[in-house]
């Protein structure tokens, strides 16, 4: 028995116009009769007008080429999706997937580009372009075979795939996940509108009910969100998202949905890099997400706490919950940086100083280090002023505390002197300060 297995050995022409779906579901049926094998697809173009069926495990899809290995839907294809993993239980779903790359090329037809139902460890998928994607349909959709709370796929890897819409117009989101945990995408891209749209929709990638997804290097283009997690039937957790990149973004970079008292926990989000507009960030029912959201706007709803936002624009953040850490960057108009803007470090200058302020920005406060001295302010109307100070230098029969004090409405500030001993009572010196 031959491990790998050329399509064009069962019949297939591959000259984009002759459907070769059933000679290429022949050639699977072959692999899936030997337990498993390469599916070979050579450097051509392959119509099909059904969906090409995979049953079993260990059977990997190969194409000649990323790009010129090309399997295209037909105007009158019937089914789901070009390519459909579908094992019998989640138990037969190990080592599928496509190898050394494919392309398919969805004609705006209403299909799925990749389907895999109820997915289970030893999944990969690299190198793989689906283009053309109608706007109710997803490039690449991992969905369950039934509800249920504990119905799960988990342990996929997505390596530099990409997906593209046809139109303008997007009612699905490119990339779905539903129930599944363990999931690498490392290079992706995802268009859920058509390349350069004036009007970008949908979302670029979608999680329902989703832990454990990373998202390294990935990409997200002309969308309405780049990516959004919806927590419907159980919490979302451990999300991470490393060296993003936005372009054109409409509304959210992340999205978060919530429903009933479900919630989104332990996603952590590191700077994005963005063109045109990355984008913001929308946090409902968010606990424990530390987001690097810089000079993008954040919004944290009242029912979220324990995340921790970093941001070089205050005025882009709004925080209606308690219990949430907000770091203000140091930028040119603050160098320093804030927590809850609150309390302000400024080591920028040659004068560290700390910065305190109540909620309402009222009340402020300054401690700075000048001449080796610690200085204690209060702003008032025309400024900061000085109340008292602790002196580094010490002197002779006197205190290393400066003092500001009010005589016949005139301002002092004087060092507090030591009195003779006793001159307080025995054992006591008095606290002097000049009049």
């Amino acid at each position: 028995m031959d491990s790998i297995v050329n399509i064009d050995d069962f019949g297939a022409i591959g000259n984009g116009v002759h459907d070769d779906s059933e000679a290429i579901n022949k050639a699977i049926q072959s692999l899936a009769k030997q337990k498993g094998g390469v599916l070979y697809i050579p450097a051509k173009t392959y119509a099909i007008s059904k969906e090409l069926y995979i049953n079993v495990p260990g059977i990997y899809i190969r194409g000649a080429s990323p790009y010129f290995s090309v399997l295209k839907i037909l105007d009158d294809f019937s089914g789901r999706a070009a390519v459909v993993f579908e094992p019998d239980s989640f138990q037969l779903s190990k080592g599928v997937g496509v190898d050394a790359g494919l392309t398919i090329d969805c004609n705006n037809k209403m299909a799925h580009g990749l389907l895999g139902i109820r997915l289970y460890d030893q999944v990969s998928l690299r190198n793989v372009e689906i283009k053309n994607v109608h706007s109710e349909y997803s490039g690449f959709r991992f969905a369950q075979d039934k509800e249920g709370y504990n119905v799960i796929g988990q342990s996929l890897l997505l390596e530099n795939c990409y997906a593209e819409r046809a139109t303008n117009i997007a009612v699905t989101p490119m990339y779905y996940f539903d129930r599944y945990q363990e999931v690498n995408l490392i290079g992706c891209k995802s268009f859920s509108s058509v390349p350069n749209s004036d009007t970008p929709q949908g979302d670029a990638f979608y999680l329902k009910d989703c832990k454990g997804i990373s998202f390294t290097g990935c990409s997200a283009a002309f969308s309405q969100n780049a990516i959004t997690l919806e927590a419907q039937t159980k919490n979302i957790s451990g999300i991470s998202i490393v060296g993003q990149t936005n372009e054109k973004i409409v509304n959210y970079a992340l999205n978060t949905i919530a429903i009933a008292n479900n919630t989104i926990e332990n996603v952590t989000v590191l700077p994005l890099r963005n063109e045109l507009s990355g984008g913001a960030f929308s946090l409902k029912s968010c606990t424990k997400a530390t987001i690097y959201a810089m000079d993008m706007p954040v919004s944290i709803d009242s029912k979220s706490s324990q995340n921790i936002i970093f941001s070089t624009s205050p005025s882009k953040v709004s925080n209606l919950a308690r219990g949430n850490t907000i770091f203000w960057l140091a930028n040119f108009d603050v160098p320093g940086f804030s927590i809850l803007d609150a309390f302000t470090i400024n080591g920028f200058t040659s004068d560290p100083t700390f910065y305190l302020s109540d909620s309402t920005g009222q009340m402020k406060s300054r401690i700075e280090q000048k001449y080796s001295n610690l200085r204690f302010l209060i702003r008032e109307s025309d400024g900061y002023k000085l109340k008292f100070a602790l002196l580094k230098d010490n002197l002779n029969n006197a205190s290393n505390i400066q003092l500001s004090y009010t005589v016949n409405n005139v301002v002092k500030t004087e060092r507090v002197l030591l009195g003779a001993p006793d001159s307080g009572s025995t054992g006591f010196r008095q606290l002097i300060i000049p009049n």
